[in-house]
């Protein structure tokens, strides 16, 4: 998760225009999944199972915004295979989203389900982010070939967590149990699983 946010900044910094609604979403969109990367590692500004399943929301309707704004981008491009490149790309963020969203509004009771929740939720979330790098980087790529521009419209930065949006809280205990789980680290910088159950997303030997 932290490489890939680290890459999609380094993508939304190539555009000559860094005001662009896909540079600004984009930013938004890799400032929240660090957040809930820090979480996952027991720092960072999200403190409850609760923040981060808030922050995952709001980190899909970006995703549907930024989706909405490359797709009218991706219609001026003449036809042939660089748009169909970038439409391959598009058509699997709504999906992204929309499975997220389901993920994080589901309800759930206990510290199993609560687990299995976080583990889906944080790999929606690093499924969604990749497919949003590659649109970010191809878009540019054609922006630059076909000298086309973006809309640029006011978007809020990113900067803190959202505000709570539903009152489900999750019990403190599992909180903390959850952020134990993905906090194991060894003394050579790499993250370890715990043994209560295996991340389905995060390889055991990923670098943070």
């Amino acid at each position: 998760m932290k490489l890939l946010t680290s890459e999609l900044d380094a993508d939304a910094d190539k555009w000559e225009d860094p005001e662009n609604d896909i540079v600004k979403r984009a930013k938004n969109m890799s400032s929240m999944a660090y957040s809930m990367y820090l979480f996952t590692r027991g720092e960072g500004p999200l403190k409850t199972t609760q923040d981060l399943f808030i922050q995952a929301e709001y980190f899909a309707e970006e995703g549907n915004k930024l989706y909405r704004t490359a797709k009218e981008f991706a219609a001026r491009i003449p036809d042939g295979p660089h748009r169909g490149e970038l439409l391959s790309f598009l058509e699997k963020i709504p999906t992204y989203c929309q499975q997220l969203q389901f993920t994080t509004k589901s309800p759930t009771t206990g510290k199993v389900a609560t687990f299995t929740k976080v583990d889906s939720t944080i790999n929606g979330t690093k499924d969604l982010l990749l497919a949003i790098a590659r649109v970010v980087t191809v878009s540019h790529n054609m922006s630059t070939t076909y000298g086309l521009q973006v809309v640029n419209s006011p978007i809020r930065q990113w900067r803190s967590p959202p505000p709570p949006l539903m009152t489900f809280r999750m019990n403190n205990d599992d909180t903390e149990s959850v952020k134990s789980h993905y906090s194991t680290q060894s003394d050579d910088g790499l993250l370890r699983m715990s043994t209560h159950k295996p991340m389905t997303s995060f390889s055991a030997m990923e670098r943070i």
